[in-house]
């Protein structure tokens, strides 16, 4: 595969700046060749006068040659880079922008507000497979917050009210009184009334994009056991932000550091966000908050596309497979067989036919590692590598359904996210992914299956090898076993 170009995409935020450099493939693909990011809270550098000191300069550039390095590295000639709030509230902003062209020939745009709410947008659309949805994306200087109907951004604004200054302004970097609390709740919900659109929002869910609300996420995931790392999709309710604000608002700062998931460069800032998210979801009386782990960089990458009319989720397996030298039609077949074989066994709820489309497209990336155990390495890659139209325990239920292929009796490692109900279902859809497969392999002889009460019919048009009977057989006895009905070979 020819790669068209190579982007560095540097964004200058309030609270870390980050780069992220990628390979753009075919006007349709991408790979992530580098992400990384260095804290830096601006506001720590700021004048009286609303400047950024000259200390505060020299820290900024020398972060972004350090970024412009990893793209030579990369071989990157291309850099985007772009400010937001934090910037454009600088009273030098403009002298500091010259400043670093002229020192490392790198033009950073001054991002308005509503293009960080757009590139934000941008960034669910093709990453969250939902229709109609509020989107908030707190930074730490502003937020945006993004009014989506049927896929489609109907409303956005940018609001001076990212957590760093909230924070600062009512004073949430330490315990959290009764009085501290009124006094947010009643200014934050006054701002939200100065937002006529905000009533058709009115029990949607919340989409949430940026770091802290990622790390609101893990410190809830921790206090539960779930160990699983992807946080992609992953769904917070209105009483999951409780528990974890009645765990943090008593502390100070100190002890706020000793919570397992708080980083030290938002235990001061965590409060204001977490706060901020409740009212939200309070006023519109939504239930939950879907995680977003990716941002304004991403929202970059697709403005850089040309992007196909699949399902979230189908564009995301044709891009990894993409990025696993396969074509993206791999699997076609064997996507449509076990489709189908699941529908006649009854099994054709969303969430099911999402898992059976994944593990039929990717159960065999495991090859770039070894053909070795393959299965035990496709098990790996499911469990590290996102799959964006999935939820995390969706993606989970494909990497023990893959793993289910060499062991059919495995001891649960995920209890805290999947169940024993869920191993069972893992098991049929294992199983499912296993007959496709032979009758794929066997397309030149095989003329239908029908499934009976008993058994399930299968017919060839002449015989087959006698090692795909046994396999057959050995089969049988585990569908006799889970669906109770036989595999019948004629």
């Amino acid at each position: 595969m020819i790669s068209l170009k190579k982007l560095s995409i540097i964004d200058i935020g309030s609270n870390s700046i980050k780069v992220l450099i990628t390979n753009l493939n075919s006007k349709i693909y991408y790979d992530i060749l580098c992400e990384e990011k260095v804290p830096f809270r601006m506001s720590q550098y700021m004048t009286p006068d609303q400047t950024l000191s000259e200390e505060g300069s020299k820290k900024l550039i020398d972060i972004l040659s350090y970024f412009k390095h990893l793209s030579d590295y990369h071989q990157s000639k291309t850099i985007l880079a772009i400010a937001t709030e934090a910037t454009r509230r600088l009273k030098n902003s403009e002298h500091i922008l010259n400043q670093i062209n002229q020192q490392l020939n790198i033009q950073v745009e001054l991002l308005p507000g509503e293009m960080e709410a757009y590139y934000g947008y941008l960034a669910t659309l093709h990453t969250i497979d939902l229709s109609d949805y509020l989107q908030i994306d707190i930074g730490g200087s502003s937020m945006e917050v993004v009014l989506v109907k049927n896929k489609k951004l109907i409303n956005s604004i940018s609001l001076p009210l990212g957590a760093i200054v909230t924070s600062k302004n009512f004073n949430l970097g330490d315990e959290i009184t009764q009085e501290k609390s009124e006094t947010f709740k009643n200014f934050i919900n006054s701002s939200f009334n100065d937002i006529p659109w905000l009533k058709d929002a009115i029990h949607l869910p919340i989409v949430g994009i940026g770091g802290t609300i990622r790390m609101i996420s893990k410190i809830y995931r921790n206090l539960i056991g779930d160990n699983f790392k992807l946080q992609h999709q992953y769904i917070l309710t209105c009483e999951n932000f409780q528990t974890v604000y009645d765990m943090l608002a008593p502390l100070s700062l100190k002890d706020r550091l000793g919570v397992k998931g708080i980083t030290k460069e938002r235990a001061d800032i965590v409060l204001g966000c977490l706060m901020t998210i409740r009212a939200l979801m309070s006023y519109i009386d939504s239930k939950e908050l879907v995680i977003n782990r990716y941002g304004i960089r991403q929202g970059l990458i697709f403005k850089q596309l040309d992007l196909p009319t699949h399902s979230v989720l189908d564009y995301s397996l044709c891009n990894l497979l993409t990025h696993f030298k396969l074509d993206e039609h791999h699997n076609d077949r064997l996507k449509q067989s076990t489709l189908t074989l699941a529908n006649q066994l009854g099994i054709n709820d969303p969430s099911s036919v999402n898992i059976l489309k994944t593990i039929s497209k990717l159960h065999q990336i495991g090859q770039v590692i070894s053909y070795q155990n393959v299965n035990k390495h496709t098990f790996h890659l499911l469990m590290n590598v996102q799959v964006n139209g999935l939820t995390p325990k969706e993606q989970l239920m494909c990497a023990y359904t893959v793993k289910l292929l060499d062991r059919f009796n495995i001891k649960l490692e995920h209890a805290n996210v999947l169940n024993e109900p869920d191993l069972a279902h893992c098991k049929k859809l294992s199983l499912i992914l296993q007959l496709a497969s032979y009758l794929t392999a066997l397309k030149q002889e095989f003329t239908s299956l029908h499934v009976k009460e008993n058994n399930i019919q299968i017919q060839f048009s002449h015989p087959i090898p006698s090692i795909y009977i046994g396999k057959l057989e050995t089969l049988s006895k585990l569908y006799t076993e889970v669906f109770n009905k036989k595999l019948m070979i004629h």
